[in-house]
């Protein structure tokens, strides 16, 4: 009987957790309910998530070939509802208009496009980012 290496294992824990990083109010993230609030609410100015095409300027993309997958999940979802405030932000908030769940819902479904090295990066910068802000709570 053959049995998978463990690196394969490893890999599978590790996509696993990605997955569950950052999940919403129900505890369960819903990557095909995310996508339809993506381009309802997104795709106007950020373009099409799968594709990192840009449709607005100054905008950042999401797919992989943008840099959302550098930043915490709770780092992003204070600026979909406008909690964090830098120079040159011209992107609207989203307080009142979509709920937490839903905010969590688009990240899985951005995450869904981006290759597994890049889920598990941002995965443990959303786990060490919560742990610089409960420590410090």
């Amino acid at each position: 009987m053959r049995y998978a290496s463990p690196a394969v294992g490893i890999a599978f824990i590790l996509i696993a957790l990605a997955a569950c990083a950052g999940q919403g109010e129900n505890g369960r993230l819903d990557a095909e309910r995310g996508a339809s609030i993506y381009a309802e609410s997104c795709q106007t100015c950020h373009g099409e998530a799968a594709t990192g095409k840009q449709a607005a300027p100054n905008t950042p993309t999401h797919g992989p070939e943008g840099h959302t997958w550098h930043h915490a999940d709770g780092h992003l979802v204070q600026i979909i509802f406008g909690r964090l405030d830098f120079p040159g932000r011209t992107m609207p908030s989203f307080e009142g208009t979509l709920s937490e769940q839903d905010a969590f819902d688009v990240l899985a479904y951005l995450k869904s496009n981006w290759p597994a090295e890049q889920r598990q990066f941002q995965a443990e910068v959303s786990d060490n980012w919560q742990k610089l802000r409960d420590a410090n709570q």
